[in-house]
């Protein structure tokens, strides 16, 4: 399973390498399931929810993965444009319009275990639990806030803390 990931891995990176000039969305849907894949929650019902929170391409992506299975749970994505409709997702897919909003979500969300990951970069200083940043060769890469993702009882893999940019 481990030379799977890192194949796996490879070439999200590989993929990603044709960021430069266009977001590729596809590549961070598949970046939002591998964290999936490989985090776990304190509890888990047989659904595991993965919520939009603005407008963003990514959510299309994330649409074909609605219904399948992941570590034996059903994905369910959603999305939303206010902070009241977020409720309790297993993961909270904050788009770049909705960046300013993350201390409102921190707070609406605190207690909770609830994986942030925002699309904009640099936003993991700020409290998201991951956030995607491009580097100067156009790859696509995340960073990780380790202390945030533990005060919400939720734990990644070594590996994927491994392959982070930055890892708080």
């Amino acid at each position: 399973m481990r030379i799977r990931f890192y194949f796996l891995l490879i070439g999200l990176c590989l993929a990603s390498v044709s960021y430069a000039q266009t977001t590729n969305y596809q590549v961070y849907s598949l970046f939002v399931i591998n964290i999936a894949k490989y985090s776990s929650w304190p509890a888990q019902s047989d659904d595991f929810t993965i919520t939009v929170f603005g407008k963003s391409k990514v959510y299309d992506e994330l649409m074909k993965q609605n219904g399948k299975n992941i570590n034996g749970h059903i994905i369910r994505v959603s999305q939303v444009d206010e902070i009241t409709q977020i409720g309790q997702p297993n993961i909270l897919y904050i788009s770049d319009n909705k960046s300013s909003a993350l201390d409102d979500v921190q707070k609406m969300t605190q207690g909770k275990a609830i994986l942030s990951i925002a699309e904009r970069e640099g936003l993991f200083k700020k409290g998201a639990g991951f956030s995607f940043v491009v580097l100067d060769n156009g790859t696509l890469r995340y960073d990780i806030n380790a202390s945030e993702l533990e005060k919400r009882q939720i734990k990644v893999a070594k590996t994927l803390s491994a392959l982070a940019n930055s890892y708080l």
